[in-house]
């Protein structure tokens, strides 16, 4: 048989369900669910979480708020919907680089971009290029049919001494969007290069490099600028 327990005018600030189950608290007006001992929260599981607040989900609400111990609060725009509207997530957790979309009826998929970005939406990498880097440096990867509209390099300290020389392309072909002639790096301070490739898209993805030679100089920085875009 039921037994029904009430706790009208109670005076006792938490209630335990069970003899070792879960304690029922109250904490200056909020309630909540802890162990037996009252040492430890503990979970809550039920079949649909509904607030009434813009507010609808706090995590780790007991962060100390320094080093890494922060708190995440989801939440609902406090004004402008006009409708009700239910987000589903994706049936995984995606791969890297993947970005999370819709499809406008709130069923959100992982979704790769096209070369980082939109058809047609011209994107730019920078690269720093110093006296003394290494003879190959890392720039960026190229994505599989993206076109190269234009390299510039920008001399922000120019090279004093020596013979330095610098090429864009891919290993095996370093010199593939910019050439050892098409750049001064002894030339002054503010002094930009700007090369044009006019060569088609590969249909694999590149990873840019620059072939540095260095010379006895103590000093120079310059800017690789590459823009390109993955047409439409």
């Amino acid at each position: 048989m039921a037994q029904i327990l009430d706790l009208k005018a109670t005076s006792q600030p938490s209630l335990q369900i069970e003899k070792a189950g879960v304690r029922l608290k109250n904490a200056t007006g909020d309630l909540q669910v802890k162990n037996s001992a009252d040492s430890a929260f503990t979970k809550v599981t039920a079949s649909q979480f509904e607030s009434t607040n813009d507010i609808g989900l706090v995590i780790n609400s007991d962060a100390a708020a320094s080093g890494a111990d922060w708190k995440i609060t989801l939440a609902r725009p406090s004004s402008g919907m006009t409708a009700n509207y239910t987000l589903t997530l994706p049936t995984s957790a995606g791969s890297p680089s993947q970005v999370l979309t819709t499809d406008g009826s709130g069923n959100a998929s992982w979704t790769t971009p096209s070369g980082g970005g939109s058809s047609n939406g011209q994107l730019v990498d920078t690269t720093s290029l110093a006296f003394n880097s290494a003879s190959s440096v890392t720039m960026f990867t190229l994505p599989a049919n993206a076109v190269v509209s234009r390299v510039e390099v920008v001399i922000d300290t120019a090279w004093a001494t020596g013979t330095a020389t610098m090429t864009i392309g891919v290993s095996g072909t370093t010199s593939k969007y910019l050439g050892s002639n098409a750049v001064d790096l002894y030339g002054t301070a503010g002094d930009s290069y700007i090369t044009v490739p006019s060569l088609a898209a590969n249909g694999s993805s590149e990873s840019l490099i620059i072939t540095y030679a260095a010379s006895t100089s103590t000093a120079g920085a310059a800017r690789v600028l590459v823009y390109y875009s993955n047409p439409a």
